[in-house]
């Protein structure tokens, strides 16, 4: 696959964090919730590397979130998703509407792209951490993302209303 066609930072950040949160809520070990995650990508990028990289910054993330002293890490990575996705840094909300170009474009591949999710959100955190940056509103939804629809969609998928009464159904039922 070619490397030109790579999401862009700062949704490679908020997919990097939504990783972090799927791997510590426990039900799966991390490069298989990367690799979800990565599929999910695949009509839009190209998701060669995506996996891997994935993989690479939650290992930093959770490197610095074990390094300092945070008393909720799911809000704090669920404020992340909030902030990067209105935010281009502390001083300067994201134009969600460029004049040129999309907003969700593929761009090339950056190597570092691992290393500057991790510094992105260490900064996001200490930001918080001095009062500068915003934690995620409490009616703030990612369905309230219009022009990040199909983004949010792939980081936040709607549960199956099945899947529990499938699962529940196949539980009920006696073994051949």
């Amino acid at each position: 696959m070619s490397n030109e066609n790579a999401p862009p930072q700062f949704v490679f950040d908020m997919a990097a964090a939504q990783t972090a949160r799927n791997f510590l809520s426990g039900t799966a070990p991390a490069e298989e919730v990367a690799e979800r995650m990565a599929a999910g990508f695949e009509a839009l990028y190209d998701t060669g590397q995506l996996a891997d990289d994935l993989i690479k910054a939650v290992e930093r993330l959770l490197v610095f979130i074990e390094s300092v002293n945070i008393s909720d890490v799911d809000l704090l990575l669920h404020s992340f998703i909030y902030y990067t996705a209105n935010f281009e840094n502390l001083r300067t909300p994201r134009n969600k509407r460029p004049l040129f170009g999309g907003l969700l474009k593929p761009r090339p591949r950056d190597a570092a792209r691992s290393q500057n999710a991790a510094k992105n959100f260490s900064t996001y955190a200490f930001g918080i951490g001095q009062g500068k940056a915003p934690l995620k509103p409490e009616e703030w939804t990612p369905e309230s993302e219009e022009e990040m629809e199909s983004i949010m969609t792939i980081l936040f998928p709607k549960p199956d209303p099945n899947a529990a009464l499938l699962g529940s159904l196949q539980g009920g039922m006696p073994q051949d």
